[in-house]
């Protein structure tokens, strides 16, 4: 079973979303979020949710590294 499949199931047996949600998706820029926001992009038609957006918080902890990954979230939410 793919992970768009797996996740299409697992929204539906749990009720996480249902026709006309509107979900914003928090995104670090790590592969978990990113995985996240791409596989709800993908089910977001044919399940009948909207990805409203995606959220992130820089918290400039880490400097350039934090900077970066903002930069990602930034260009990946915008795509």
């Amino acid at each position: 079973m793919s992970l768009i499949e797996s996740a299409r199931r697992t929204i539906q047996r749990h009720g996480l979303l249902q026709s006309g949600d509107r979900v914003v998706v928090a995104l670090s820029g790590g592969a978990d979020s990113v995985a996240l926001l791409l596989v709800l992009r993908e089910l977001a038609a044919s399940c009948g949710f909207e990805v409203a957006g995606a959220a992130h918080l820089n918290h400039q902890l880490r400097g350039g590294d934090a900077d970066a990954d903002e930069a990602f979230c930034r260009r990946l939410a915008a795509a």
